[in-house]
């Protein structure tokens, strides 16, 4: 039998080649085979196994819908692979809903494809690009709705005929500008031009040939088209940047301050030789006698750093009145350092005399050196009824916060040297 080159079977088998191994491998010279009609539903990836010589294959009319599924437990049936000399492949009526992106690879002599009649409703990308010799490409009667030059531009190029009526075509702009396009200016035959090519959706289009559909109403959105992209990338640029600041906006001021403080320094103009020749101190710390260990273990630390604090029970001097340790340090310290808390907003000698001489001599001195360093979130209104200061009123770099996560006190410590460091100026 091997110089058997035709072979019809045509409504002669029972529904099933799923046989191993194939029961043409021996047929090496056939040529072309007739499967159509017979209700074939299974069949494998080694069907056409050796069979390098056959040119036309015709399988309609049988039940292949499971085949081609990538639900399949092994999944598609890719039984196409041997048949690289294929010229004419007839698969009409065989149920298929989907064509896996690899099932024509490699048939780069197919002439015919024939595929009417079945339930196909998309068609991926690049699916038909092995296809350069195609001739004749048949899609009637199917669920497609858009013809896009990323899937068909290979395919159509060189098109004799091309049908593809009866489908049910959603004659958008995405969908079927391309195509319109290519029907209107195309030498190839098109059966049913007239007719058979009809409009599903829009409403504005339902039931009209696609010849009405008028391609120039695109191109006036072409322009809306890129600024809606560039408005949308803006807006996910923002909305990034936003999530960005709120969960990791610390960290983001923290590698800023170390970037800016290399290149551009502390040109701030406070801190220097010669401000710290004028001040005896870097800063006088007010807090309520409960933050006292909290200022021993995170404030005095930042001694070691070449800032020196002035702290009441520590440094003031033996035998002077309270009253006059305070106003005389004040004066002797670059900043006045407040450590607010609910502690320190009901500290009547905080109250009633800290934080008003501080005022008063930073207003006489036309200075602005205070820092506030919140260990509790005190609301604005407490703030300004207790110590007669309001947010508002500072530079945003001298209102530093404790932070509640460990591994952001760098950040803080770093944040507090740079209101330390910052200018007295009053801008």
């Amino acid at each position: 039998m091997p110089p058997l080159l035709t072979l019809m079977l045509a409504r002669a088998l029972t529904g099933t080649l799923d046989l191993e191994p194939s029961p043409f491998q021996p047929l090496v010279n056939l040529s072309v085979l007739d499967l159509s009609n017979n209700n074939i539903a299974n069949i494998n990836s080694g069907l056409l196994d050796g069979l390098h010589q056959l040119s036309v294959l015709k399988m309609q009319h049988n039940n292949l819908a499971r085949v081609w599924k990538n639900a399949n437990p092994g999944g598609p049936v890719l039984f196409l692979r041997d048949a690289r000399n294929l010229s004419v492949l007839e698969l009409d009526y065989n149920g298929l809903d989907e064509v896996p992106l690899v099932a024509f690879r490699g048939l780069w002599r197919l002439r015919v494809l024939s595929l009417g009649g079945n339930l196909l409703n998309f068609l991926r990308d690049s699916i038909f690009d092995d296809l350069v010799s195609l001739r004749y490409l048949w899609l009637q009667k199917n669920m497609l709705t858009s013809v896009r030059r990323e899937t068909f531009g290979v395919p159509l190029a060189g098109l004799a005929e091309l049908r593809m009526e009866h489908n049910p075509f959603d004659c958008t702009c995405d969908s079927v500008l391309w195509f319109a396009e290519w029907l209107n200016a195309t030498n190839a035959s098109v059966p049913g031009r007239a007719t058979g090519y009809v409009c599903n959706t829009p409403p504005a289009y339902f039931n009209r040939s696609m010849l009405d559909f008028q391609p120039d109403s695109c191109k006036d959105l072409r322009a809306f088209q890129a600024l809606f992209a560039l408005s949308q990338s803006l807006v996910l640029g923002l909305m990034f940047l936003a999530f960005l600041m709120h969960f990791q906006g610390w960290r983001v001021r923290f590698y800023w301050n170390i970037v800016t403080n290399r290149v551009v320094g502390m040109r701030d103009g406070g801190y220097n030789d010669l401000a710290r020749d004028r001040y005896e101190y870097d800063a006088y710390v007010v807090h309520a006698e409960e933050d006292k260990r909290w200022v021993e273990r995170s404030l005095l630390p930042l001694e070691d750093e070449q800032f020196c604090f002035f702290l009441e029970d520590r440094d003031a001097v033996a035998g002077c009145s309270a009253l006059a340790n305070i106003v005389d340090n004040m004066r002797r310290s670059r900043k006045i350092l407040f450590v607010v808390t609910e502690a320190l907003l009901k500290d009547p000698w905080c109250r009633r005399f800290k934080a008003q001489h501080a005022l008063h001599q930073l207003m006489d001195e036309s200075r602005d050196a205070l820092v506030l360093v919140f260990l509790q979130d005190v609301p604005d209104h407490r703030l300004s009824q207790a110590l007669l200061l309001r947010r508002a009123m500072l530079k945003r770099r001298c209102l530093v916060h404790w932070p509640l996560q460990r591994e952001r006190v760098g950040a803080f410590r770093q944040e507090l040297q740079l209101a330390l460091a910052s200018s007295n100026r009053v801008r």
